[in-house]
């Protein structure tokens, strides 16, 4: 199934407004409306009397409003009730809907509680004998609906209605391109000068659909003059705070059935506490077309304006909507565990020297030192250059700490003959030698070692089909190897210790353990035998660092992620033969309003299809591209609600990359309005399937007064 047919099956092509215009971010909105019976997010119920004909009495029309009025009015259902108005409750009339059938040009208005005639509502502007000023049907509501029927007779034979009829049929013709206007039958020229007007601004649209399908950036909130540059700049280029609103969704059904995670929009955000945040949150949902009633997960980092029990934005969030569970996110829980077991002396002075050493490097003069000793060698690695620790994201540090031990040679090299130079640079390479000693070696190969158990499970837990099983499993399969790890340490520390050994060769030394006595407190003395020796240094070094960084790193991970085993215990009996009904039935008082006896019974046929299938489903996705809706409806219902439980952030921190791209120093005053828009065609390019010639039609409709913004607009409406 293409991107195109996922997002649009899932999304509504309609947009809810207000009256006539419609902003840029309510256009996003038409891309977030829900309408699969399947999912979770349910459409936001619309009123019926949105295109009321009283909305556009008294006010300047344009072209699409027109066009609104004439095929798209609002016309009360047969079981409207009409008000008793005061002029006609002593007979006791009402409005009759079967008028709305005898004249077509009859349009009624809730606002206004009258009739109008909507043709002349749009076209009449002045009407009687000597231009006479219009009354009612057009300019006020006819309410007197004793003598209804005499005045629509008397009112059809007018001639300005006559008129109005007229110039509405043309108007309509011209419209949707079914003929020219008179104006330009008449006057040629004037249509040569529109194709070639239309011929210049199609480059100009398929400019702006290219930048903003490829995330170049463009010009801000001002499409002529200079380029505005800001120097005073702090942590945003901008110098906002951008908040970025993702949805996950399922889409599909039975074996085409697929996960989806989408961005909405970025919201600049004022305040940083909980609940401003939690406002806009909520804010931006609504604006957006999504019922928030139908929301059953929320997903943040750690930090405590977000996962507070007392004012943190997932708290203010679930007393609106208790449903809405919060779930901290798992590659933060990992990166976590992983910054958390790193606090070991040892490894974290091994894990700074090597960042160290790449700020050293990271300048042309010394990192040509390094190129050209990479160049001189006879061995070929696979990288040219040291790479910074991530600051943030702890396992990706392994690439960075793996590309040392592939140029741990030309770095001590390359050290050496900076020591040599006649400036600071030689008495800083000269101190970083002297920190490349034993228990850096060895803290770099256990570091090694243990992020690269780490790295794959950091990915994994990125992806957007992930489920918050599949993770738990990922967790403690991660966990299961590191035990095995620990229980074979004395053998697999050993291979990790002639590692370090080679490279203490190369710098011309051996192993050794430093200096300790029984007072110690800066350095492990733990292991001091009892009559007063001391192991040798393999023993030393596995006990002291090997051994407490597996055990702390395994503890962190079987603590960091307790809290998402305790959210999916309701939910594994729908995965597994274990019945653990006490959770299960909270969960079914939680999320269903069906009788518990009957959600067992259902539960109990449901593992009895699995048996007899053979399906152990390792995954909530797997398990729902199996479970028939009307045979399994609350089954199905509740895999459902697992599935859509936010499992990471990884999307929505992948939206900051894009803003990065669009949103350059060069191009910082731009306005969300213009930055939503741009981003909404980068990250949905697969589902905004537009020629340019659409967008021109839709612009032609539109004031000119912005052509640029009306572009990006129309962009998104399409």
């Amino acid at each position: 199934m293409s991107n195109k047919r996922k997002i649009t099956s899932y999304f509504d092509a309609t947009c809810c407004t207000s009256k006539r215009s419609v902003s840029a971010d309510e256009q996003i909105s038409k891309i977030t409306n829900i309408v699969t019976e399947n999912q979770v997010v349910d459409l936001v119920t619309v009123d019926l009397n949105v295109h009321d004909i009283g909305s556009y009495i008294n006010s300047t029309l344009t072209d699409a409003d027109r066009y609104l009025i004439l095929k798209d009015v609002w016309i009360p259902p047969a079981t409207f009730p009409f008000p008793l108005l005061d002029c006609n409750a002593k007979r006791g009339l009402k409005f009759k809907h079967h008028w709305l059938n005898a004249y077509k040009w009859l349009a009624y208005s809730e606002k206004y509680q009258g009739a109008f005639c909507k043709y002349c509502v749009v076209f009449s502007t002045n009407g009687g004998i000597g231009g006479q000023k219009l009354g009612t049907l057009v300019l006020e509501a006819f309410t007197n609906y004793k003598k209804a029927i005499e005045v629509f007779k008397k009112h059809a034979n007018l001639e300005y209605h006559k008129t109005a009829l007229l110039k509405s049929d043309n108007f309509l013709n011209v419209y949707l391109n079914k003929s020219s206007s008179i104006i330009n039958r008449i006057d040629s020229e004037r249509m040569k000068q529109i194709e070639e007007n239309r011929k210049r601004l199609i480059p100009i649209i398929e400019c702006v659909m290219l930048c903003g399908q490829q995330e170049i950036a463009l010009r801000g909130h001002r499409d002529y003059g200079p380029i505005c540059f800001s120097i005073d700049e702090t942590t945003d280029v901008s110098v906002k705070e951008q908040l970025t609103l993702c949805v996950r969704y399922l889409s599909g059904s039975g074996e085409n059935v697929s996960m989806n995670e989408s961005f909405l929009k970025f919201i600049e955000v004022q305040s940083l506490t909980g609940e401003n945040l939690a406002t806009v949150i909520l804010n931006g949902l609504n604006a957006c077309g999504i019922d928030c009633n139908n929301m059953v997960g929320q997903g943040y980092d750690g930090a405590s304006n977000m996962s507070g029990h007392l004012k943190g934005v997932q708290t203010i969030i679930r007393e609106t909507y208790p449903k809405a569970l919060y779930v901290h996110c798992v590659a933060h829980s990992l990166n976590l565990a992983v910054s958390k077991a790193s606090n070991i002396l040892p490894i974290r002075n091994c894990l700074g020297v090597v960042e160290k050493i790449y700020c050293f490097f990271n300048s042309p003069k010394r990192q040509n030192v390094l190129l050209n000793t990479i160049e001189e060698s006879d061995l070929d690695p696979k990288v040219k250059s040291l790479k910074r620790l991530c600051a943030t994201r702890w396992v990706q540090r392994y690439e960075a700490v793996n590309d040392f031990i592939e140029l741990f040679k030309f770095v001590v090299v390359s050290l050496e003959t900076i020591s040599s130079w006649k400036d600071t640079s030689a008495t800083d390479a000269t101190i970083l030698i002297k920190a490349l000693d034993s228990e850096f070696l060895v803290s770099l190969q256990v570091v090694n070692i243990l992020f690269s158990y780490s790295l794959p499970l950091c990915k994994l837990l990125q992806s957007k089909g992930i489920d918050l099983k599949e993770a738990i499993d990922l967790a403690g399969d991660n966990v299961t190897i590191l035990k095995n790890l620990r229980s074979n340490i004395n053998t697999e520390f050993n291979q990790m210790f002639k590692k370090a050994q080679k490279m203490a060769e190369f710098l011309d030394f051996d192993i050794k353990i430093k200096r300790i006595n029984k007072r110690q407190i800066y350095r492990d003395n733990s292991i001091i035998r009892n009559d007063g020796s001391t192991p040798d240094s393999e023993e030393y070094f596995r006990v002291s660092i090997c051994v407490p960084y597996i055990d702390f790193f395994i503890s962190q991970l079987e603590e960091r992620f307790l809290a998402h085993r305790s959210i999916f215990k309701g939910f594994q009996c729908l995965f597994s033969n274990d019945f653990e009904l006490e959770g299960f039935e909270e969960l079914v008082n939680f999320y269903l309003s069906t009788d518990i006896e009957t959600v067992k019974a259902e539960l109990n046929l449901w593992k009895t299809k699995l048996s007899r299938i053979g399906k152990s489903p390792r995954t909530g996705l797997d398990a729902i591209k199996f479970c028939r809706r009307e045979l399994f409806p609350n089954v199905f219902d509740l895999l459902q609600i697992f599935c859509t439980l936010p499992v990471s952030t990884a999307t929505p921190e992948r939206m900051f990359s894009c803003l990065k791209r669009l949103k350059t120093y060069l191009r910082n005053s731009m306005v969300e309005s213009r930055l939503n828009g741009l981003a909404t065609m980068a990250v949905h390019r697969g589902v905004i399937n537009i020629t340019s010639n659409e967008v021109l039609d839709e612009l032609a409709k539109k004031k000119q007064k912005n052509r640029f913004t009306n572009i990006i607009k129309i962009l998104l409406m399409l």
